[in-house]
């Protein structure tokens, strides 16, 4: 019989022995998990968010995201798949319980989409407004990227796949062109449902996968502050709990997280990979200045460990996706979709455009080429023997210090293209001839002594010639045409003729300012063309572009351009010619010699002669 004493004893061996279980088992549950452990609960679990667009309980169009600055719909489709935005995250395989083992198939991941809710609600408030705010958003885009289309073709017509980024700008054709159709299809779509459709709302579609495997949202799940720290300090992040019908259990070298009851540890300590998701909302900062990150997601690390992929939107609603740093910078390749509509693509270096890549918009021409601290430098060239070269040339071919010397039509050859392009050549500079532009007039009183034979000669050679008229403040620019047309022959078959203005600033102002100098130009051009039925080139340097003919955009508009830039980018303004340097060498002539090339290849420059030949 056991004695009042001893059986006091003995519920004190149980009480002593539960209570060191119970710390056993709290140390156990709260020790410091080790790397291999962690790896083994470790998975990749894509994610695929985005919103449906319901018409009478049917699911009728989706959209990516919906953005607050103009209320736009992006990425509105038909198409589910192509609508959804995907992330892969890392996930991790939790307990069913925070106090037992257990193995139940549950996963846990990061949901950094939170604010897709409170977007759905507003605009299921405001959904019918906001339908036709969308139609005529895209028929703006769709009348845009004609525009953009126009250039982006222009560029590929001047271009070949040697060039730089032509195989980017060809693939951003292709995507503009197979835009134009589905805008069509997707106005169509707003307007029939503004019309027909009597009950109206957007969702959020949420999906996750491991591998191909659906998971769902886990409905039985016991939630509880302390599992893993559920709650997290940015309120852009929230957690999710998934199950799979078809998933068994985990798999069996995988040992799942206990989450700690007590101990208030850092998720990001647990699962480092987490803390870039967190991270840059702690530390935002600007991406373009005078712009603040309002989003930025991480998506994955790149192998270099010191990048990652992402997408991040700024208040001036430009969304970047590709690589950047840890501060969410861009830094590698990625792609900038501007708030004003433009798309660069290419590389980056601190947030800012370096390196090679493309931007097309409104108001410039594709800007593809060399880019450095967010500038364009502009378009390095290789120079080949497919390209068209062509030559200037006036009494300083002729008339050399006190000697007088003659041109060797038959040996004519570029052999030599100035110091600063020779670098850039593929193959042996010795270009054949294709053009000859040569110097008529000046002003009213000068008149070139060698004209008349050099053009005879070129063409009884079988190189296109043209006539240009060296423009003077001396008299206005109606005599000056005339004088010209008074002293030069002009051929069916030669190339335009062309006005040479290259004046300084001081001279400028001192004739009178632009407008004069302005007023002047259109005269001599338009007498010009009127006379011979050919419109005029203009030949300017890019300074006086920049500075000068941005006044005057009809100039630039109406009338070819040539381009003098002595430089080893060429020129970023749509032009038929530019002369790349002062300094080049042509068998046949003696000194330096003007080159000039032609803006295309081959098939270009004989269409526009054949052109040149229908004009009288």
């Amino acid at each position: 019989m056991i004695t009042a004493q001893r059986k006091k004893l003995l519920m004190i061996f149980f009480a002593v022995l539960a209570c060191g279980v119970l710390i056993l088992w709290i140390l156990y549950i709260n020790r410091s998990w080790t790397q291999e452990e962690l790896a083994r609960t470790k998975l990749v679990v894509r994610q695929r968010v985005g919103f449906a667009l319901m018409a009478d309980g049917k699911e009728v169009a989706f959209f990516s995201r919906f953005s607050e600055a103009d209320s736009a719909f992006v990425g509105l489709t038909t198409c589910r798949d192509s609508a959804l935005v995907s992330s892969d995250g890392v996930g991790v395989w939790v307990n069913n319980s925070s106090m037992f083992p257990s193995a139940f198939g549950k996963v846990m991941v990061p949901d950094v989409e939170v604010e897709r809710e409170a977007q759905r609600d507003f605009i299921n408030q405001n959904l019918l407004p906001l339908i036709g705010k969308n139609r005529q958003l895209m028929q703006m885009t769709q009348e845009r990227e004609g525009m953009m289309a126009d250039e982006v073709d222009y560029y590929l017509v001047r271009h070949s796949i040697a060039d730089n980024e032509y195989i980017g700008v060809a693939n951003y054709s292709y995507a503009l062109a197979s835009h134009r159709p589905h805008l069509d299809k997707m106005m169509n779509l707003l307007d029939s449902l503004a019309q027909h459709a009597k009950r109206m709302e957007v969702r959020v579609v949420r999906e996750y996968f491991k591998d191909t495997i659906r998971l769902h949202p886990a409905t039985n799940f016991i939630t509880r502050p302390t599992l893993m720290h559920m709650e997290s300090d940015s309120a852009d992040v929230r957690f999710v709990v998934l199950q799979s019908d078809s998933l068994a259990d985990m798999p069996d070298t995988c040992l799942a997280l206990s989450t700690p009851l007590f101990l208030d540890a850092d998720f990001s300590d647990i699962i480092p990979e987490w803390h870039v998701l967190f991270y840059p909302h702690l530390h935002p900062n600007p991406l373009i200045e005078g712009t603040a990150l309002i989003s930025l997601k991480f998506n994955q690390k790149e192998i270099t460990d010191s990048l990652f992929h992402g997408t991040s939107i700024d208040t001036l609603s430009n969304v970047y996706t590709g690589q950047m740093d840890e501060r969410g910078r861009a830094q590698g390749y990625g792609v900038m979709r501007y708030g004003n509509g433009d798309y660069y693509e290419g590389e980056w270096l601190d947030g800012g455009r370096h390196g090679h890549g493309f931007l097309v918009g409104l108001g410039h021409v594709v800007k593809a080429g060399e880019w450095d601290a967010d500038k364009y430098l502009g378009e390095k060239m290789t120079y080949t023997d497919n390209r068209v070269y062509g030559i200037d040339i006036s009494r300083y071919q002729h008339e050399i210090g006190r000697r007088v010397h003659g041109i060797n039509w038959n040996a004519m050859r570029i052999t030599h293209l100035g110091k600063k392009n020779s670098p850039l050549v593929d193959g042996t500079i010795n270009f054949p001839v294709s053009f000859v532009y040569i110097k008529s007039t000046q002003g009213v009183t000068i008149k070139s002594a060698y004209y008349q034979q050099d053009a005879q000669s070129a063409r009884a050679h079988g190189i296109i010639c043209g006539a240009y008229h060296f423009f003077s403040f001396a008299a206005s620019g109606r005599e000056q045409a005339q004088y010209f047309l008074e002293n030069t022959q002009i051929l069916a078959g030669d190339m335009p003729p062309v006005l040479d203005v290259e004046p300084t600033d001081a001279q400028i102002e001192e004739a009178g300012g632009e407008e004069r100098l302005f007023v002047d130009m259109r005269d001599w051009l338009q007498t010009v063309e009127r006379a011979i039925g050919k419109k005029p080139i203009l030949y300017v340097s890019q300074n006086f572009i920049k500075y000068h003919l941005v006044h005057a955009p009809d100039l630039c508009r109406d009338y070819q351009v040539w381009i003098a830039r002595y430089n080893v980018y060429r020129p970023d303004v749509r032009l038929l010619f530019w002369q790349l340097c002062y300094d080049g060498r042509v068998a046949g002539i003696q000194g330096g010699v003007d080159i000039n090339i032609f803006n295309g290849y081959r098939e270009q420059f004989e269409e526009f002669v054949a052109q040149q030949s229908m004009k009288n």
